[in-house]
């Protein structure tokens, strides 16, 4: 999926927008930082008149009503510099949760095809470290880039009031300083845009390995699943440094510049104190003008390469954002019948589009029909499923949904009436009653219809047994269940749904022969009723279909009932059946002993 980048002051403008909904709590808190920076630019001035009239409090000491004066400036300064910190990063906080939510729903709406492309580690980098970036530079940033920038000019104010002579070196450093800000800030966006992306492969792998540490510690994997970890870590160690080295050179640019400034100021500041040009108290006043002003060109100049950073760091949520989510049909409320047709689909992978997966499928299924899906691994069994699903749609020909396009009945629609049982059940790692009740999108589920799917399911004898019953925490993906117990879970789920429409994809293939019977008695009660295609192996759950559909290559070979197609003897059906025969056989019949 290829994303649109947005070009001239399109990107800025893009992050000023997400600061709207909060613009009242934003301008509350730009309102304590003017107030803040107004307090901060007459301390100074009050220095000056202490430093000026020190021989006249020597004998009646410092007046009550000026002591009184700077307390009330201090405290003042304290309050609106607080209230502003809290305004300003609640703001932050707020976006950052606004642009998280508009993000994860934006990922969720996507199509397949775009998760197939896009690794889970990648996109939850996205979520955490990528939409961070933008707390600190959007409101706390952009604030203190405000504060630096008034009290720049409040201060140059001062300067010229104080001494237009003394002001003319910093009208060299100054914008010196706001120059290399500007030169390294473009850097600073590749940059980031590098470091981002080291970071979410780091996530990608950690992730991967974490998901199968079953694996990797069966096979004794764990040192190359460091090594691989150490390699992405490695490159992002090599991006990480290369963008401080470049930040060094930019902090000792500007350390230079405002040291140079200083001193050029305080030497400049005593010819003119010699002269008799300005007083001892005037410019210890400059001294501090001129330190809060450089200072502040530095902070402007800094969130400059900062914003730049976040630019980069946030190209890609905002390319994704700026597709926002893909088109999808309204839910018509129209109930399906269960007919389903194929006519002529060819359908392709999108990661593998010179292969074909499907090549002119013609397929009828009728309401109620049971059909399995039969032949080797790699036949389009499971690509059938997948265009049934929604999940791609066919490059050519039609699916058909009681005589009806797919693409006009809408997407929404189709999947309301479908549900899929799988050889690995999906489930989440909240409870038992959660995972049940996620087949009900967009409404409350009841115990008792919890607990009427599991009967059916034959799953509310084990789910009672456990302590906490159907509040019972499965673990991530199920790992808290034996392969039965999730089977019959997912089971509850799809009768739950009450679909027109089932799915059993490799449903029992993984049990044994103890869960298989349980399970299959649910999947029973399951397909009374309803259009259903299994995709399986087994020979006893492929007996029960009412037609199986012989597969190979992505076209159909065979159709028929068990008996039909086993009177083909040189037919694909035939050789599979005895293939697996053979292969369940224990080896005592097949290759008995010698006399």
């Amino acid at each position: 999926m290829k994303f649109r980048r947005a070009a001239g002051w399109e990107p800025h403008l893009e992050r000023l927008r997400l600061a709207y909904p909060v613009r009242w709590r934003v301008a509350a808190g730009l309102a304590c930082m003017v107030a803040a920076v107004g307090l901060q630019l007459a301390i100074p001035h009050g220095i000056a008149y202490a430093v000026d009239n020190i021989d006249r409090f020597r004998d009646g000491g410092i007046p009550f009503h000026l002591v009184l004066t700077m307390l009330v400036v201090v405290v003042l300064y304290a309050v609106t510099s607080m209230a502003r910190f809290y305004l300003m990063h609640t703001a932050g906080y707020r976006i950052v949760a606004r642009v998280r939510r508009r993000l994860f729903d934006t990922i969720v709406h996507q199509p397949i095809p775009f998760h197939d492309q896009h690794h889970v580690g990648e996109l939850s980098s996205r979520l955490s470290a990528d939409v961070m970036a933008l707390h600190e530079s959007l409101t706390m940033g952009a604030g203190n880039a405000l504060r630096s920038l008034t009290l720049l000019l409040g201060g140059l104010a001062m300067l010229l009031h104080l001494s237009p002579v003394l002001s003319l070196p910093l009208a060299v450093f100054i914008p010196a300083s706001l120059l290399v800000g500007k030169r390294s800030g473009a850097s600073y966006r590749e940059r980031s845009r590098e470091v981002q992306s080291s970071m979410a492969a780091a996530g990608k792998t950690a992730q991967e390995y974490f998901s199968n540490v079953r694996l990797v510690q069966a096979f004794n994997q764990q040192d190359g699943a460091a090594r691989a970890y150490a390699r992405t870590v490695r490159r992002l160690l090599e991006v990480s440094m290369a963008n401080a080295r470049m930040m060094a050179v930019y902090q000792g640019l500007q350390s230079i510049l405002t040291l140079l400034a200083l001193v050029v100021t305080v030497c400049l500041g005593v010819h003119l104190i010699a002269q008799g040009v300005l007083s001892i108290g005037e410019l210890t006043a400059f001294i501090l003008y001129a330190s809060m002003v450089t200072d502040a060109a530095s902070s402007v100049a800094e969130f400059w390469n900062s914003w730049m950073r976040t630019l980069g760091a946030t190209d890609r949520i905002f390319a994704l954002l700026r597709e926002g989510q893909p088109p999808l049909a309204a839910d018509t409320g129209r109930r399906l019948g269960g007919a389903i047709a194929l006519r002529g689909v060819r359908f392709s992978y999108p990661e593998r589009p010179g292969m074909t997966a499907l090549d002119g499928i013609d397929l009828e299924i009728a309401p109620g029909e049971k059909v399995a899906l039969v032949g080797p691994s790699g036949a389009g069994k499971s690509t059938i499923a997948n265009l049934i699903l929604g999940h791609y749609r066919p490059e050519a020909g039609q699916m058909l949904f009681d005589g009806v396009d797919a693409a006009e009945i809408g997407l929404a629609a189709v999947r309301r009436h479908i549900a899929i049982v799988e050889q690995e059940p999906s489930l989440f790692s909240g409870s038992i009653a959660e995972n049940i009740a996620f087949a009900l999108p967009g409404r409350e589920v009841t115990r008792e219809e919890l607990v009427a799917a599991a009967r059916l399911a034959h799953a509310h004898d084990f789910i009672s047994a456990f302590p906490q019953g159907y509040d019972t925490v499965v673990g991530e993906r199920g790992v808290q269940l034996s392969g039965g117990q999730k089977q019959r879970i997912a089971i509850a789920r799809a009768l739950l749904r009450d679909p027109g429409i089932l799915i059993l994809d490799e449903a029992t293939s993984a049990l044994d022969a103890a869960s298989e019977r349980l399970v299959q008695s649910a999947l029973d009660t399951l397909m009374q009723g309803r259009t259903t295609i299994i995709i399986a192996h087994r020979l006893s759950t492929i007996a029960k279909a009412d037609r199986i559909v012989v597969m190979d290559d992505g076209v159909v070979r065979q159709q028929g009932s068990h008996a039909e197609l086993m009177r083909q003897p040189d037919g694909l059906y035939a050789a599979l059946i005895r293939n697996q025969v053979q292969h369940q056989m224990p080896a005592r019949i097949l290759h008995p002993a010698s006399p």
